[in-house]
């Protein structure tokens, strides 16, 4: 019968991604077996070694995903991001979902390349996680939500949406704040996203939206 393949403290270590504190607390508590050789060496079994690993894939595959976003830097110094990601770690730790990992963007929600969503998606095809934690729908992306959590349900993962008002907005102001979104992506590219001129077309043009919707609202009374 071949004999079992042995490995030494350092080798599981980079095996597992762990310090040596770390195994060596696991084998006080009882979490690892480490024998000893007739030479007194410290030693533990391949078996030992895939128990671990097989522990922490399970417990990787039902980790969630604190997802925030913001639209600009400026948001962020503000606070916004952080406000965000308080506020859904604190429902989730009323759920007792403690195993969490934070993935954050700062840009427009309209940008399906956002490096933040990117990896989050990466994960979910990897079977890494089983939910995704939002405020509203517009953090994961201002349009084409339904194509997003279609992906995600493929891979098993839900989408989890904590606040289902977005800031008690009324749907004009929603309306204003979608069309605003479109343009500012459009003229993002044709003037630059930080020219003066770019920001001029946006603030005339949403003064335009926000007359011309008016002026509807006043025709309907």
């Amino acid at each position: 019968m071949e004999k079992e393949k042995l490995y030494t403290p350092k080798q599981v270590c980079e095996i597992l991604g762990i310090h040596i504190r770390t195994l060596q607390n696991w084998d006080k508590k009882g979490k690892i077996k480490i024998i000893r050789t007739p030479s007194n060496r410290r030693k533990v079994r391949e078996s030992e070694i895939n128990k671990i690993l097989g522990d922490i894939n399970k417990e990787s595959n039902n980790r969630t995903v604190i997802y925030a976003r913001v639209s600009s830097y400026e948001q962020k110094t503000k606070g916004d991001l952080d406000r965000q990601i308080g506020y859904i770690t604190h429902k989730l730790s009323m759920n007792n979902i403690t195993d969490v990992i934070v993935v954050t963007d700062v840009g427009s929600g309209l940008n399906d390349k956002r490096e933040g969503l990117t990896k989050v998606m990466d994960m979910a095809k990897n079977g890494d996680i089983k939910m995704v934690a939002i405020t509203y729908k517009e953090r994961l992306t201002r349009f084409g939500f339904n194509y997003l959590e279609t992906y995600f349900n493929n891979y098993g993962v839900k989408i989890n949406i904590l606040k289902n008002v977005l800031n008690d907005k009324s749907p004009q102001e929603e309306l204003v704040e979608d069309l605003m979104s479109i343009i500012a992506s459009f003229s993002g590219k044709l003037y630059g996203s930080r020219s003066h001129k770019n920001k001029r077309v946006i603030n005339e043009t949403k003064e335009i939206i926000t007359d011309a919707l008016n002026l509807q609202n006043k025709n309907e009374i």
